[in-house]
């Protein structure tokens, strides 16, 4: 089925057939006497079953003993075995495939990693370093940052670009990883229920696993409309997005300060298409650009013969050829742009410290900071940048061109429609005082 990419990430472990994703399957395991449930499976057992869980193999790839009953998992590296096994029975994988690993993965794991993939069903042709297959075609010239959510994990890779992009290292931020964040807004829904309805969702296996089934859906709802009502057994607690931004604010600080330390004064932040689930994850840098989910896939596919190895001799590849400065198109925050404070509409000019949404009423357009039903879109205010987050199936218009995906606001940013002449405003409001 001709070529494709495997992406090794503990967050989501995701196949391409080409440049379209057919798989994402988490780096985690529920590991009973006689048999082992991994991936999506095992996400879906992992609170019932909690002292069964191994979510660690992927970060810990190693021959280091685990204490089980089960034969078949002696270490962290029969687990990874048993995932890329388990992902190549639930998908019809490409005949070659590009490998794209994370870059803190040390010679040892990688290693590792290659006899795993030489004892199963997997042909892999090529092996690049994941930030530079993402950034290595879009990226302008000079230092760039990547910047990974892992499940455990941030890890923020710095790329030089010039003729060829080539990563120059690459720094982890530990305990701030999705599995993070999860803990966090865990406990905003735990507290939420047991204030509002006298109901702790902790207090049985079963109802704790619902709680993280659901929580995603909570979360974007919550990003999308500013609160969300989350119903759980009969149960009902309004969580506001507010609330989910503070609980995270220490995990988000910590990764700030690490790309704080790591660019340059023009370094744009190329963050993964992940941080888009995550509140205030589109508000990282002030210089940034949110990759597309395909990105991995749409670099690999346009360099393979670049990437595709010759021989049955693998190596890891940490540079591409780069894209020449004159075709690249993406739009870049210039960090000389003044952050934007509130939205200018009409006659109005509305403070954004909480929530405002874009909708249509009466034909019209609108902005209100009381959460409508069907929101075009909805401005936030994380750090005191102000992001922009389009619903799903609307079509906006920033500075005249069509927006789809999260952006951060300047002043003098204009948000419209596309053939009215209504437009909101982003301006920044300086306070003096004497």
């Amino acid at each position: 089925m001709g070529q494709g990419v495997l992406e090794i990430n503990d967050y989501g472990l995701r196949v391409f057939i080409g440049t379209t994703e057919v798989l994402e399957s988490p780096g985690i395991a529920v590991i009973e006497p006689r048999q082992i449930h991994i991936g999506t499976a095992a996400q879906m057992r992992a609170r019932n079953h909690p002292t069964q869980v191994n979510n660690q193999f992927w970060r810990r790839l190693s021959l280091e003993s685990l204490k089980s009953e089960n034969q078949s998992c002696r270490h962290h590296a029969d687990l990874a075995y048993c995932h890329l096994q388990e992902i190549s029975e639930h998908c019809d994988l490409p005949e070659e495939l590009v490998l794209a690993v994370p870059g803190n993965f040390t010679r040892e794991q990688l290693a590792l990693l290659l006899g795993i993939i030489k004892e199963s069903s997997i042909n892999v042709v090529g092996l690049i370093d994941s930030a530079t297959a993402n950034i290595g075609h879009i990226a302008p010239s000079g230092l760039q940052l990547h910047v990974e959510l892992q499940l455990h994990q941030t890890l923020v890779s710095r790329i030089n670009v010039d003729q060829e992009a080539v990563v120059k290292s690459a720094e982890t931020v530990a305990d701030a990883g999705q599995y993070h964040f999860q803990e966090a807004w865990a406990r905003v829904f735990t507290d939420a229920f047991v204030m509002q309805c006298r109901f702790d969702p902790l207090h049985s296996a079963e109802s704790e696993q619902q709680l993280y089934d659901l929580m995603p859906q909570w979360v974007s709802r919550a990003m999308r409309q500013g609160e969300v009502l989350a119903e759980l057994d009969d149960r009902t607690a309004k969580i506001t997005l507010r609330q989910l931004q503070d609980a995270t604010a220490p995990i988000l600080s910590r990764v700030r300060a690490m790309i704080e330390n790591l660019s340059e004064n023009n370094s744009v932040s190329f963050i993964s298409h992940r941080w888009a689930e995550i509140p205030g994850g589109v508000q990282l840098a002030q210089h940034m650009y949110l990759l597309s989910r395909d990105s991995i896939a749409q670099s690999i596919n346009n360099r393979w013969q670049e990437l595709r190895s010759q021989d049955s001799a693998l190596r890891l590849i940490n540079s591409i050829s780069a894209t020449p400065e004159s075709e690249i198109t993406i739009r870049l925050e210039a960090p000389s742009e003044a952050a934007a404070t509130h939205l200018l509409f009409g006659h109005r000019a509305l403070a954004a410290h909480q929530p405002l949404f874009v909708f249509w009423h009466e034909d019209k357009f609108q902005i209100t900071p009381t959460p409508p039903k069907h929101p075009a879109a909805t401005v936030t205010n994380h750090a005191g940048r102000l992001a922009l987050r389009v619903d799903a199936g609307t079509r906006l218009m920033l500075n005249g061109e069509e927006v789809s995906a999260p952006v951060n606001l300047n002043a003098g940013d204009q948000i419209g429609i596309a053939n009215q002449p209504d437009v909101i405003t982003a301006i920044s409001v300086e306070r003096h005082e004497t």
